[in-house]
């Protein structure tokens, strides 16, 4: 009974996390008249052969939870987020389209360009790339300035 009651709780703390971070994401992109760009991952449950322990963190990430609330809340300011196909776009450089080495940690490495960048940044860089490259005329990114603190909050700008 008490794990049904804690699982209920956590599981509606994840829904309010989802939902806080969707309207952002959507307040974002509605503000800088942006597009949202998201990895398709409708297969990835389906693909995984993996050992318990694996799937077990898989089940427990919410991704799926994520996507919906953003897409959701695009949709209620007017736009719609696309998905696009996430495959190599975290190990693929976006300089010159070669091959990233893992430098350690969350860090990869090109041996072509010396390109050097966070592997979740690679990813997201190469989702737009792939993205305007889809025939969609006149896309730029569009992005708070530097110095602008999208999020509102005071204090240090890192």
């Amino acid at each position: 009974r008490a794990i049904k009651r804690h699982g209920e709780r956590i599981r509606s703390i994840a829904w309010d996390y989802a939902h806080k971070i969707g309207d952002s994401i959507a307040e974002l992109a509605s503000r800088y008249s942006s597009i949202v760009v998201l990895e398709n991952l409708n297969k990835l449950r389906s693909n995984v052969n993996r050992s318990n322990s694996f799937n077990k963190k898989l089940s427990l990430w919410f991704y799926r939870r994520m996507q919906f609330t953003i897409s959701y809340e695009a949709l209620e300011r007017g736009f719609v987020a696309r998905y696009i196909n996430p495959m190599k776009t975290s190990s693929t450089c976006p300089r010159c389209g070669s091959r990233l080495k893992d430098s350690g940690g969350r860090v990869l490495k090109c041996t072509r360009c010396g390109f050097t960048g966070d592997r979740d940044v690679v990813a997201c860089v190469n989702l737009f790339y792939r993205y305007s490259r889809c025939g969609v005329p006149g896309v730029t990114l569009n992005a708070p300035k530097p110095d602008e603190n999208p999020s509102g909050m005071q204090g240090n700008k890192r």
